[in-house]
């Protein structure tokens, strides 16, 4: 209140003094309190990821994180308890950083591209495959004869492999008399197995009467997961994704191949443990390996003999035994996409699973592709590349092939280290920033990358920070195979 002749009251005189050290003030209570959140929560996602990384034995990781809580955490906690000219600047710059990290991390921008085809899709010949071709032909067969005098540029490479060990058999480097058994007998069962696959493909029935396809098809999915299957997908088949001649399982050596009466695929995926694939390249993971194709096998039989009894035609694709090309049925339904390293990658496991396929008539109701950045993420990471032993995987951009734009892996050299090292190799799952256990902390990281370029680069360089961008070292082999 102001008094005649200009004097203002005491209270007046009161207010204006403390008006605006007041605002100072709470300004300044915002700005500490708000950093005591960052703080906390910085240092909760650390330690969380410093307990995974102790579950997962990853002890560089472990390291890492200790550093950055140290270094990172430790000057940001000093700020905050210590008191000095400028300090509240300082937080608020802080604050600021982190906010711009989290809008970089969180908010989805950009475009995410689909696997590109660019023209039509030739069947491709299995007996052209090495993979395949290699396990069936046997010299002084016809078959071979045969083969080789339409494909003697061939020849001296196959026969210079053949003179190297097979997989885990001895001379090899991962043989040794107990434990190559495992891997061993897991694949003579799968072979035992493969003989009764063209057995009763045909209906055994009339199909179901009052089942509509989204009823079949729900139940189909759900015995699939009863049985084991950690991913299940439908979508109809393409027939550019089915072999034009036997190279390999049963059937005469080049006959053609006729499924054009399957009209649908379900496609089921097992992961494979993260422990195991950690000790590519060796036993241990080739062992893994054959387990999941022998689970996969008794999978598919099982469910293309329940399609059977429903009244359709079914047949089950295996490792050994396929009539189709697994990986690209299983980006059409929906199960992940193509990575440079020439396999599928899932959105949970990376390419850490195993594939099979079963074909029919049954009108399922296909699933849509998935897309969750693997193909942006794969063009900035190459660490699949940049570790592999032989070189076989694309270092550089797409290319056209097949009518297909993607990234190439040379299957001939890829397969020689194969029989080099004495097993499966696997050191491209293996590194593979996707590939890490399927936990919490990982999931999170999966969908950060899935949001934006610039947090698909933050994510890789954090993963080559606390993991390494050429992390070859083994974990020690399990005891029982000592």
């Amino acid at each position: 209140m102001i008094f005649p002749g200009g004097f203002r009251t005491r209270s007046d005189r009161f207010r204006k003094f403390h008006r605006f050290p007041a605002a100072k003030l709470g300004v300044a209570m915002v700005v500490q309190i708000f950093s005591w959140i960052v703080l906390g929560l910085a240092l909760l996602a650390l330690g969380a990821f410093g307990v995974t990384s102790i579950k997962e034995r990853e002890w560089r990781a472990v390291l890492v994180t200790t550093l950055f809580v140290v270094f990172g955490l430790g000057p940001f906690a000093l700020v905050l308890v210590l008191n000095f000219p400028g300090r509240q600047a300082l937080l608020m710059v802080m604050l600021l950083f982190a906010g711009l990290v989290l809008v970089a991390l969180l908010v989805p921008f950009g475009k995410k591209t689909s696997l590109q085809v660019t023209g039509p899709i030739p069947r491709l010949d299995e007996r052209d495959a090495l993979f395949h071709r290699f396990y069936r032909l046997k010299p002084g067969t016809e078959d071979f004869e045969a083969y080789y005098d339409e494909h003697q540029d061939k020849l001296d490479f196959d026969n210079k492999l053949r003179a190297l060990p097979g997989l885990a058999e001895p001379g090899s480097k991962t043989f040794e008399p107990v434990s190559s058994n495992y891997h061993a007998s897991m694949d003579s069962q799968l072979e035992y197995l493969n003989r009764f696959l063209d057995e009763d493909l045909e209906p055994l029935g009339t199909p179901p009467e009052n089942f509509s396809s989204q009823e079949l098809t729900w139940r189909t999915r759900q015995f699939a997961r009863f049985l084991g299957a950690d991913l299940v997908g439908c979508t109809r088949l393409n027939q550019s994704h089915v072999y034009s001649h036997v190279g390999r399982g049963s059937g005469a050596f080049g006959s053609p191949i006729d499924l054009s009466h399957h009209t649908h695929a379900l496609v089921i995926a097992v992961r494979m443990s993260s422990e195991m694939v950690r000790r590519a390249p060796g036993l241990p993971a080739l062992t893994e390996t054959s387990f999941r194709y022998l689970q996969l096998a008794n999978m598919a039989m099982v469910l293309a003999r329940y399609i059977n009894r429903l009244g359709y035609s079914a047949r089950a694709h295996v490792d050994g035994n396929y009539r189709v090309m697994c990986v690209p049925i299983a980006v059409d339904a929906g199960l992940g996409e193509l990575g440079r390293l020439g396999l599928l990658v899932t959105r949970n496991y990376g390419p850490r699973v195993r594939l099979a396929v079963v074909t029919t008539d049954l009108p399922l109701l296909p699933d849509k592709p998935k897309n969750f950045g693997v193909q942006e993420f794969c063009g900035i990471c190459a660490k699949c590349a940049t570790n592999c032993p032989s070189g076989s995987v694309d270092k550089g951009k797409k290319r056209q092939h097949r009518g297909v734009e993607k990234w190439r892996t040379e299957m001939d050299s890829c397969y020689r280290t194969w029989r080099k090292l004495g097993s499966d190799c696997g050191v491209c799952v293996k590194v593979c920033p996707y590939s890490h256990p399927d936990t919490f902390m990982h999931k999170l990281v999966r969908f950060v990358i899935s949001t934006n370029p610039m947090a698909r680069r933050l994510m890789l360089l954090a993963d080559d920070i606390f993991y390494g961008r050429r992390p070859m070292k083994r974990p020690p082999s399990p005891p029982w195979f000592s």
